[in-house]
């Protein structure tokens, strides 16, 4: 290529590339981008929903997971295996197998990434539940209402799905339902005994008007408590698991340490 055609190529690139950046910044000035990853992320909650709704997808605090993770990593498992397929160059029958099998890949990543951060926010859910059992009770001994005690509790929790639970309940009359209404979905949605006890203390507190904070910190106690055991057990189970990689792969390597001067002993005998 001559010098002029390497000016031109250069400048088709550089004209191209200016375009490129103009236009991207066209988008987010006029709010396109954000507007778009709004319509992205609805697009895929409404479909989990759907999914959900029609019991696709059946395991414990379904409803608590963050699908859009789970989607985007199925959607790229999908889209390289297809692309990974096309490019041997392929007949239309095995197209079709390798877009059947891409699919079934796909669909099985997302169900498995929503069931892992199903489980991941259940677990969270029971790790600050003591911790918000406790609060609650100290504010209501302070003399706060139970909507206004439970307002601050959530205020004091970290971001997780247990703080989105109780501001949902707190705020349910704001939003138009009823305490009993808001405080039966949330068992629906958490899977868990402590919790559903947590909540039942709650609902007979404003049914009965009994006090609450003797009752919630008895409950912060056995949950520490409980939490102590399975801590303790998860320790014990540690020490089972530890044993696979130790004898696959750190014992060989001591003992090959060890024994290398014997070994290299031999072979130098058996050549002599």
């Amino acid at each position: 290529m001559r010098s002029a055609d390497y000016l031109l190529t250069g400048s088709l690139l550089l004209a191209g590339l200016m375009f490129l950046l103009r236009s991207s910044d066209l988008c987010i000035r006029s709010g396109l981008v954000p507007r778009l990853k709004g319509i992205i992320i609805g697009f895929h909650e409404r479909a989990t929903l759907k999914i959900i709704e029609k019991g696709i997808l059946r395991f414990p605090g379904v409803h608590l997971a963050s699908p859009l993770r789970g989607w985007i990593a199925g959607e790229t498992t999908f889209l390289a295996f297809i692309l990974i397929s096309m490019s041997r160059g392929i007949s239309a029958p095995s197209a079709v197998l390798y877009l059947l099998s891409g699919l079934l890949l796909g669909v099985a990543v997302v169900a498995l990434s929503i069931q892992e951060d199903a489980k991941k926010q259940v677990n969270g859910i029971r790790s600050a539940l003591p911790l918000a059992s406790f609060l609650l009770s100290l504010m209501l001994e302070a003399g706060m209402g139970s909507s206004a005690a439970m307002r601050e509790v959530v205020k004091a929790l970290p971001h997780c799905a247990l703080s989105r639970e109780l501001d949902e309940i707190a705020r349910s009359r704001l939003l138009g339902i009823s305490r009993e209404n808001a405080i039966e979905r949330s068992t629906k949605r958490v899977p868990l005994d402590e919790y559903l006890l947590f909540l039942n203390l709650i609902r007979q507190g404003e049914r009965l008007g009994v006090g609450l904070s003797q009752g919630l910190r008895e409950l912060s106690s056995r949950m520490m408590e409980s939490q102590w055991h399975r801590a303790e057990s998860l320790a014990q189970k540690a020490a089972v698991k530890l044993l696979f990689p130790l004898v696959i792969f750190i014992f060989p390597s001591v003992f090959l340490i060890v024994l290398s001067p014997v070994i290299l002993d031999l072979f130098e005998y058996a050549g002599r």
